[in-house]
């Protein structure tokens, strides 16, 4: 199999598990890189590619510049390594390969950064009351945001949800097919769970019109709602309640993981909730908090007011 039918059985996999078009696309482009480089190593079968090779590859990417001309970054390089690993995976699952060459290449490791734009508790309360749910959509959007609010959940993980991913009883969400295609079971607030009753009850019929769709959140036309759609409510709804702030679906998922770690909820446990492979992809909510705290150390320690004497 050479190297473009292999990538086409891939693309096909990650449309069967539901990946966002987008997300297939980057992958596509990301693996581009690789093809260049093993075409250019005269490399056409893909059962000889060896970690060897695969570790000259990041190599070389520290040195080659990105498209726009400028260096390419730690997190540029691991995107293009992270579709790599991906690829070869696939292809040795399905017996395509012996052995999978990527699978013991590292990570470079990235400078951290924290999250932009975390709303505080009062400011996602804000938001979330201010819509207005006298109306069809207003309830769904309200539904939306306290479900948005209380799992954590990523925004193609919002959209790919079925109602029989919901357990009322329980007050669980079922997550299918995740980043990186893993599954998991959240927990939902009371509150979340009161508007989806009503919501599966009621208001989605009511926007299906005797329609049928298997998405849980559905538009007027009983079709499933798109990112754009979700990214203008979110947008719409922080307008209306005076919140100045670049709200988008990413930004409820970081201020969930901020605000349960501020009232020390287990790192372990928001990890969980967020779905994240690595711990020290959660811990980066950790220094957020001791941001704050070293900020209330400096107002109101007496030895930081200026106004003590030793």
């Amino acid at each position: 199999m050479n190297f473009r039918d292999a990538v086409g059985c891939y693309m096909d996999d990650m449309e069967r598990r539901n990946f966002s078009e987008r997300t297939l696309s980057n992958v596509e482009i990301q693996l581009r890189n690789l093809e260049r480089f093993l075409v250019g190593k005269e490399m056409t079968d893909l059962k000889l590619v060896t970690p060897l090779l695969l570790t000259q590859w990041q190599l070389r990417l520290m040195d080659e510049p990105t498209r726009q001309g400028i260096v390419r970054q730690a997190s540029s390089r691991n995107k293009l390594l992270s579709a790599a690993k991906g690829f070869f995976r696939f292809l040795k699952n399905e017996g395509h390969l012996e052995s999978d060459p990527a699978h013991d290449i590292e990570y470079a490791k990235e400078p951290r950064r924290l999250p932009r734009n975390i709303l505080t508790a009062s400011e996602a309360v804000k938001i979330i009351e201010s819509v207005d749910t006298t109306t069809t959509l207003g309830f769904r959007d309200r539904t939306i945001l306290e479900v948005m609010y209380a799992s954590g959940i990523r925004r193609n993980e919002l959209l790919s949800l079925k109602p029989e991913d919901v357990n009322l009883e329980e007050g669980l969400l079922r997550i299918n097919e995740g980043k990186g295609g893993h599954d998991r079971v959240v927990p939902l607030s009371r509150v979340a769970v009161r508007f989806l009753e009503s919501y599966m009850k009621a208001v989605r019929s009511d926007l299906l019109k005797g329609r049928h769709s298997d998405r849980l959140f559905v538009s007027l036309r009983g079709k499933g709602l798109v990112g754009e759609t979700l990214r203008h409510m979110i947008r719409k709804a922080a307008k209306t309640a005076g919140v100045d702030k670049r709200v988008t679906p990413h930004t409820w998922r970081h201020s969930v993981a901020t605000h349960l770690v501020k009232n020390e909820a287990h790192l372990r446990c928001v990890q969980a909730l967020l779905g994240h492979r690595s711990l020290s992809t959660t811990e980066k909510y950790l220094h957020l908090t001791i941001n704050d705290l070293k900020a209330a150390h400096r107002k109101f320690h007496p030895r930081e007011k200026g106004n003590e004497r030793g």
